[in-house]
């Protein structure tokens, strides 16, 4: 009969947690008891299936994993952005698995839901016991001006102001769009064009226009068109600026804009190229810049779970950014590769 973990601490005169410890390496098990269930174990033909034994492990472990405190992930809407975008629904789901798996449960809240205004939702966080909060890309430093900081630990993800206050996990706009535009000129496109709303590039302090005109003027080989910016993408005016300034390649948000070209005889990738600035919130399949939301919001709460531990509370009085590189994602709107 083949031995099992009874028979082998029937055996050895021993229980079979003790046989368990010492097949294990564990060093509370006497050197030479370890030795002789050892020489039993290889004697008897026992082994051990170590699938099984990494999952008993992993479920020891999800036992004993202490309880540290409750964290909120804090939407602040604007008139532009009133929900959660999918890459924010991406940023919270990272948030979350993270979090759980240092100890820590997160809610999200929405600020002004309900009246609730930064005095209010201070008060409220108190009362649940919260430790940490995290602003999910504030509409400005200003919605938040009377929140309570000093109660809580905090940091934002993203930021529209020159005048950094907070802790700060973004993506590392500049770096991203570069390395893609080197990687796009390298695809043999030479008339790159930039589209995007305007208060996309606001809240961003104009990181995503900055990148696309300094490569077009430190590094160049893709054209000098001028970035087509405006409240809305509206087809008329997107098409015309098209027929003024003739790209090869249009690199925005608005996925929707390769149908109007289509419709218009303008081929996609036949005649010109399609590059999405945020992969994660396309609605057809396009080439892009996965911008990892997930990770993003791991990031926020390792750096969250960091302050609490250290029992920092209130505003910094030296602000950090943690940056994180998007990666190029492949898709049917560029054409092959030479």
């Amino acid at each position: 009969m083949k031995p099992t973990l009874r028979s082998l601490a029937d055996l050895c005169g021993v229980s079979s947690a003790t046989v368990s410890r010492a097949l294990s390496g564990h060093p509370n098990v006497r050197g030479a008891l370890r030795t002789r269930i050892l020489e039993a174990a290889h004697r008897h033909g026992y082994s051990r299936n170590q699938l099984v034994s990494n999952l008993m492990a992993h479920v020891r472990k999800d036992r004993s994993r202490p309880f540290i405190g409750n964290l909120t992930i804090l939407h602040i809407p604007s008139p532009h952005q009133p929900d959660l975008l999918p890459m924010q629904q991406e940023i919270i789901r990272g948030a979350t698995s993270r979090a759980a798996d240092l100890g820590f449960h997160l809610d999200v809240l929405q600020l002004g839901k309900d009246g609730a205004g930064p005095e209010a939702m201070g008060r409220m966080l108190r009362a649940r016991g919260v430790l940490g909060v995290i602003f999910l890309q504030p509409n400005s430093n200003r919605s938040t001006d009377r929140f309570p900081w000093e109660h809580f630990a905090s940091l934002h993800i993203d930021y529209n102001s020159p005048e950094l206050r907070h802790h700060t996990v973004s993506l590392d706009h500049h770096f991203t769009l570069t390395a893609a535009l080197h990687r796009l000129r390298d695809l043999g496109y030479r008339r790159a064009g930039l589209f995007i709303t305007k208060h996309k590039d606001e809240r961003l302090v104009h990181k995503w226009s900055a990148a696309f005109r300094s490569f077009q003027m430190h590094q160049g080989g893709i054209g000098r068109v001028p970035v087509f910016m405006r409240e809305t993408i509206a087809r008329p005016d997107l098409l015309a600026w098209y027929d003024q300034h003739k790209p090869d390649l249009i690199i925005g948000h608005v996925d929707q804009a390769t149908r109007w070209f289509e419709a218009a005889g303008v081929p996609v990738p036949g005649r010109l190229g399609y590059f999405n600035l945020n992969w994660h919130e396309r609605t057809l399949p396009c080439a892009g810049l996965d911008l990892r939301p997930e990770l993003h919001g791991e990031v926020a709460v390792e750096t969250l779970a960091a302050q609490i531990h250290r029992n920092e509370r209130g505003l910094p009085a030296d602000p950090r950014t943690v940056m994180i590189s998007g990666r190029w994602i492949d898709g049917p709107t560029l054409r092959p590769a030479p």
